[in-house]
């Protein structure tokens, strides 16, 4: 009893001791339980796995093979080791030939892409938004705009980037190691073979100059513009405030003048269109999609095309393809497909032009902004739906970015187009 005493009297007698050595043994019984936790999950994925791999293949199949475009810089630094730890070993133990080629500097997954000539089963973008719009570019260049060929390259996601709003709208959400299970699900969605067809965006700028057109742009997330959007971009500016940065970058930058003009534009959009008449989706993106045939294949002449048994001459749409004119002046502007928007699944893809609030003040945007970083939920309000675009700047300022999924570009008039049921993507839960 004179011990248990003592030890409470040493404890209150040295209470910053000991409340900085209780914090310290608090975290390392809580790492050492997630790092423990961790273990267990991979060794449970990898006994199933092996298993898997183990099956023999018959002497006419050829192993698959995945080709790996790995961002290193990605997830601040971690994307390589993340990948070696919970995704690479998987695809070894499913007897999957591997080729990983990490990129180099930005836009290099493009020109990777492009000059890719090694037979491969899939793509697979270890990396976040960014480097999938990369790939995507890449492939697309590399047929000539062909969509029919595109699609019958399928790809993989791993969610290794600091943002990965795509990749998080495929996999489930979980309340602890979420991270990991997310790359573990990824994984084995591709090791499973399921995926679903997706919607593609094309940005091209709208330029006077035909002798030296800009090569468009690909993406499958979301193209943004604004106040709110540019201000988070510059929160690594304040480092110094620690885990507060996020917030301080609204405080710094809410002073700008003409908050609420600060996207004016006048928006030409036509309303989306499941297929008609007067646009023909069945010639621009419903191709034949043979799911058993290699990307490289498409190189080779096809004595087969599935088609759809659509007739689209026979479908009469009136509204199709009449340019809508609407001027805005607000202070946020996103413009997002239905790969990042759940409530579309069951309905018609198309484009959601999302426009913020009109009148803001200076407090009500470091407000809201605070809002956003807790909740992640969009800032705008009034919502058009739509199949393609021409947003034109009325005044472009220097300062200004167009985002396109989460990365910068230059702030200039563009055209962006819908491709529905694009893309073939690997995901847990087969969709066709």
């Amino acid at each position: 009893m004179a011990k248990i005493l003592n030890f409470f009297r040493t404890i209150r007698n040295n209470w910053k001791k000991s409340l900085i050595g209780g914090a310290a043994l608090t975290y390392g019984i809580s790492y050492s339980k997630e790092i423990y936790d961790t273990d267990q999950l991979m060794r449970q994925y990898c006994e199933s796995i092996s298993q898997y791999g183990d099956l023999p293949l018959p002497t006419n199949i050829k192993p698959r093979h995945v080709t790996i475009i790995l961002n290193p810089a990605a997830k601040k630094g971690k994307a390589k080791k993340l990948f070696q730890n919970y995704c690479e070993p998987l695809l070894h133990l499913a007897g999957i030939a591997v080729t990983i080629i990490q990129t180099e500097s930005q836009n290099d997954a493009r020109k990777i892409i492009m000059n890719l000539d090694t037979p491969t089963d899939a793509i697979i973008v270890a990396g976040g938004d960014g480097t999938l719009s990369d790939v995507l570019t890449g492939l697309v260049r590399k047929y000539d705009l062909n969509l029919k060929s595109v699609k019958q390259c399928p790809i993989g996601i791993l969610p290794l980037g600091q943002t990965n709003k795509i990749a998080k709208s495929l996999y489930h959400k979980y309340d602890d190691l979420s991270d990991i299970k997310q790359m573990i699900e990824a994984t084995m969605a591709i090791i499973n073979e399921k995926s679903k067809m997706m919607d593609m965006i094309e940005i091209k700028p709208i330029e006077d100059n035909p002798e030296e057109p800009v090569k468009p742009i690909y993406a499958m997330g979301a193209v943004e513009w604004g106040a709110w959007k540019d201000a988070n971009a510059l929160a690594t500016k304040y480092w110094y405030w620690g885990p507060l940065k996020k917030y301080a970058t609204y405080i710094f930058n809410g002073y700008k003048e003409n908050l609420n003009k600060y996207c004016d534009v006048i928006l030409k959009y036509t309303l989306p269109c499941e297929g008609c008449s007067r646009c023909n989706q069945k010639n621009s993106t419903n191709g034949f999609s043979n799911l058993n045939t290699r990307w490289w294949h498409v190189f080779a002449p096809r004595n087969t095309i599935i088609r759809d048994s659509i007739d689209f001459s026979k479908i009469i749409n009136e509204k199709c393809d009449i340019l809508h004119e609407l001027p805005i002046s607000t202070c946020e502007l996103h413009i997002e497909t239905s790969n990042i928007d759940k409530s579309q699944n069951e309905s018609p893809s198309s484009l959601k032009v999302k426009m913020g609030p009109k009148d803001i003040d200076y407090f009500s945007f470091v407000s809201e902004g605070w809002k956003k970083e807790q909740n992640n939920k969009s800032l705008c309000e009034q919502v058009i739906e739509a199949k393609k675009i021409e947003l034109t700047p009325q005044t472009v300022n220097k300062h200004y970015t167009l985002y396109i999924d989460n990365e910068e570009y230059e702030l200039k008039a563009v055209e962006i187009k819908l491709f529905s049921q694009a893309v073939k993507v690997f995901c847990p839960q087969f969709k066709s």
